[in-house]
């Protein structure tokens, strides 16, 4: 009588996780980061796995199509992260990671939320949801218009690759949009220091007459990945400015994590306001 082979046991990490996984894709943030030289023994070093492990996960991302090496044996990102990167640059629909906190933030201020971040070189609202205050503030449908007016798109372009945002603005003109709005270009970059010093971004009518918006990053590994804002009626952000600011930090940082480049990846944003 034939008895089955028993099965392969895969190691279960402690939390649930498959611990080989978690191993593979540890070495290739450190890749993706630029933290270490990229040769095996380092990347081994820096995940804190032994040098035969690192190297046969190593190889097996190689082989995925997720790494490559170079002539001096050296790992970089394989061709296969194009494929993934390129998927959520195409991306129109939010998450559920991003929405669960998107409707805390709603329901805890009351007021008008929304998640947006940059999309092929655009910013792109995710998702909304509408405030249940006595008086709330509707999103405006369609493209997202005057970055340089709004909370949202100030602290994108701030946070931004000097190439990014400089082909953002180039291609949309600074516009007048209410009174209070910046468009001389040395006040602006100068908005955009304070906002990195600060971590998050406030727009006072300068979109929308009589409507105030504030915005606060989500970084993962050092990288900027969306963005969470509020929109308020004025008279309310006057009263309770600093809350507002405050919710919308708080329920950014529930998904921010350690940044793999070191604490100061991201300038400003690690060190709050």
């Amino acid at each position: 009588m034939m008895t089955e082979a028993p099965a392969a046991v895969v190691p279960i990490a402690p939390s649930g996780k498959i611990q080989s996984v978690t191993r593979a894709m540890r070495l290739l943030m450190l890749v993706a980061s630029g933290s270490t030289d990229a040769t095996g023994k380092e990347l081994a070093s820096a995940a804190g796995l032994p040098v035969p492990t690192a190297y046969h996960l190593l190889n097996t991302l190689v082989h995925a199509g997720l790494l490559a090496k170079d002539s001096k044996a050296r790992y970089l990102l394989g061709v296969k992260v194009a494929v993934l990167a390129d998927s959520i640059q195409r991306a129109v629909t939010a998450p559920e990671y991003l929405l669960e906190p998107l409707r805390r933030l709603a329901q805890t201020t009351g007021e008008t939320s929304y998640v947006a971040a940059w999309r092929q070189g655009d910013i792109r609202i995710l998702a909304s949801v509408d405030g249940h205050g006595p008086v709330r503030v509707s999103l405006p449908l369609g493209p997202y218009t005057d970055a340089h007016s709004r909370a949202t798109g100030k602290l994108l372009l701030a946070l931004a690759t000097e190439e990014l945002r400089g082909a953002y603005l180039a291609a949309h003109p600074l516009r007048q949009v209410t009174e209070r709005t910046i468009v001389d270009p040395v006040r602006l970059q100068a908005e955009f220091e304070q906002i990195r010093v600060h971590g998050y971004a406030v727009d006072e009518q300068e979109f929308q007459q009589g409507v105030c918006c504030a915005a606060a990053p989500v970084v993962d590994e050092g990288v900027v990945v969306a963005t969470y804002s509020i929109s308020v009626p004025a008279e309310r952000f006057g009263e309770g400015r600093l809350r507002f600011v405050d919710s919308v930090l708080a329920v950014a940082s529930t998904l921010t994590l350690p940044p793999v480049r070191g604490p100061a990846s991201v300038q400003g944003v690690e060190g709050g306001r």
